[in-house]
Parts: structure tokens; C-alpha cells; sequence
């Protein structure tokens, strides 16, 4: 089986096509063209995004509470926070107080 020889003239023109400024220009200009593409691509998705959030959080402001069942328990989930937060703060100063006792 013979194997394709690559002449002194073809790999010379192959070389200085690879070696050759404007093609390393145009090629390092369309890199830099398909990079700024893709940026300007990733910020116009951030920004629907963003704008998608700002309009559901201001409808989420704007609906106030009609629903009689839902703001009886978001008043029962405000207190019992309130509630638990009272109770571990009294656990605390009762464990503070044990200490205390004992170190003296």
C-alpha cells in the first residue's frame, strides 16, 4: 500500500497559508465576532430573565390578600415564628442562668 508524499512545495504553501498574517487576522476577527456574539446572547437572556422576575414580583405586590383562608394562615404562620422565637430565646437565658450557677 503506498502512502500520499507530501511534496517540499505543497507542505511550503501549506505552512505559509497557516503562518500567514491577514488569515491569522480574519481568523482571530471572527473568533473575537463570535465571542461578542455570544456574550451579547448571554446578557439578552439575563435580562429577560430579570425583567420576567420584576414583573412577577410586582404582581405578586400588587394582589393583595383576597382570599380570607390564605391570610388566616399567614397570621398563624407569624405567630407561631414569633411564638418558637420567644421559646428558644428562653432556653437560652435558662441555659445561660444554669451556667452561671455552676460556675460560681
Amino acid at each position: 500500500m503506498k502512502t500520499p508524499r507530501i511534496t517540499n512545495r505543497q507542505a511550503r504553501a501549506a505552512v505559509d497559508l497557516a503562518f500567514d498574517q491577514d488569515i491569522w487576522m480574519t481568523n482571530k476577527e471572527e473568533e473575537m465576532a463570535a465571542e461578542a456574539a455570544e456574550i451579547d446572547a448571554l446578557i439578552d437572556e439575563v435580562d429577560r430573565e430579570l425583567a420576567a422576575e420584576a414583573r412577577t414580583a410586582g404582581r405578586r405586590i400588587l394582589r393583595p390578600f383576597a382570599d380570607v383562608e390564605r391570610a388566616r394562615r399567614a397570621q398563624r404562620r407569624a405567630v407561631r415564628d414569633a411564638l418558637s422565637l420567644v421559646e428558644a430565646n428562653v432556653v437560652l437565658a435558662r441555659i445561660h442562668r444554669f451556667d452561671q450557677g455552676e460556675a460560681a
